[in-house]
């Protein structure tokens, strides 16, 4: 046996603990600070006149930590407004029944509408291979290295598994969607590519009234792809005026929504109108495990990610509208369509919504339309396994997809 040197080490959050318990007690001693300070001629204040108001200070016009200033108080000249917002990172809690009742909206099947079931149509084996080319580049061979969510074990919730470093799943997502549009642009030809154009993190914000709320959304979009004609209505405004509503009660529509207050509800959309490629085609939103969260701290439901995409697809649609027929347009000259992707890198979510009315008092009248079809999973394991790297579960559907989507007119 080989004989180390013993290293002594201590633990400095015990230290500090030991010093605060055994000096707990300690009185402070009477120092002659105050004489020597004095027979040097340099004044003594107390801090207490300091902090006080009267030294030229009105007590009207102070502000203790208990009396916050509000944004009335700042600037007289401007009301705010009280209004309930959905953050980026949060989710509904009631999913897509809620966003429904928020949107007015009727879903109207389990699958993507039949216009764009046309357009999925099989792919050749080399652009097969291509695929999962970008698939492997994007999710195991990418350099990135970071910590990746803590490993828990529900029956053992309690051990400590070593931290585990990689790709994150933001980055798997921009990847994975930036190589697949490429593609997509190079299939199409020049003849479909010349009218699309690529937003990176655009922002899309929107206050509308519903009955007595007034809402906003200021939401992102990872990538929104534009383009110069805007996308043909789906089906017709009328055919969903036989069909009910979802019930929620006894809960609120409202519930879960935090309350805002803002000086101006101007409406800010991603690009300019003045664009030739203004009108928005697909919008691909990322959903990061980490960042979106439950306020009631419970685990993310699909039904909540799927709000997220029927929530971001109404706001920019809304947006869209408002830029084409005015900030005070209630009833659209035509349907507003925009298509939606969301994925964490590995599960894709696919919808098309088709605004049809931005008049959402009440459940009668003209609904919006939305269609969605669940999560498909683009492989099952993309990782190193015993050194060597290993792609499984890989399905050409999502691709299919992406591929319709773009071709979508």
């Amino acid at each position: 046996m080989k004989f180390t040197q013993l290293l002594y080490k201590q633990h400095i959050g015990k230290a500090l603990r030991y010093l605060w318990y055994h000096q707990r007690d300690k009185t402070i001693p009477v120092t002659r600070s105050n004489e020597i300070l004095a027979s040097m001629n340099i004044p003594v204040i107390d801090a207490k006149d300091i902090i006080s108001p009267q030294n030229g200070i009105s007590s009207s016009n102070s502000k203790t930590i208990e009396e916050p200033i509000t944004l009335n108080e700042i600037d007289t000249n401007q009301k705010s407004i009280r209004c309930l917002t959905l953050g980026d990172c949060y989710t509904l809690q009631e999913g897509v029944p809620q966003a429904c009742l928020l949107t007015k909206t009727i879903k109207l099947d389990d699958e993507l509408p039949n216009k764009v079931k046309d357009l999925i149509t099989d792919i050749p084996d080399n652009i097969n291979n291509i695929v999962k080319r970008f698939v492997s580049t994007s999710v195991i061979y990418d350099a990135q290295q970071v910590k990746l969510p803590k490993l828990k074990d529900p029956e053992r919730p309690a051990w400590v598994f070593p931290r585990v470093y990689g790709i994150c799943s933001t980055r798997k997502m921009l990847n994975l969607s930036k190589k697949f549009l490429q593609l997509c642009e190079s299939l199409s030809g020049l003849n479909i590519a010349q009218h699309r154009s690529i937003v990176h993190d655009g922002l899309s914000s929107i206050c509308i009234g519903k009955e007595n709320n007034l809402f906003k959304f200021s939401l992102k979009m990872d990538i929104m792809m534009t383009s110069s004609t805007p996308l043909s209505p789906i089906a017709d405004i009328n055919i969903a005026n036989s069909l009910d509503m979802p019930n929620l009660h006894p809960l609120h529509y409202t519930i879960g929504l935090s309350k805002l207050d803002i000086n101006e509800s101007e409406d800010v959309y991603p690009i300019s109108m003045e664009s030739p490629l203004s009108n928005a085609h697909t919008i691909f939103i990322n959903h990061d495990p980490e960042e979106v969260k439950n306020i009631t701290e419970l685990p993310v439901t699909e039904n909540q990610i799927h709000a997220r995409s029927l929530i971001k697809s109404f706001s920019i649609a809304a947006n869209c509208a408002r830029r084409r027929f005015g900030s005070d347009v209630k009833h659209l000259p035509e349907p507003i369509v925009v298509q939606c992707v969301q994925s964490d890198g590995q599960n894709f979510h696919f919808s098309v919504y088709q605004l049809n009315t931005l008049d959402l008092d009440g459940d009668e009248g003209t609904r919006n339309f939305w269609w969605s079809e669940p999560s498909i999973k683009l492989y099952e394991q993309a990782q190193y396994i015993k050194g060597q790297p290993c792609l499984e579960g890989y399905t050409s559907d999502v691709f299919k997809r992406f591929h319709a989507f773009y071709n979508n007119q």
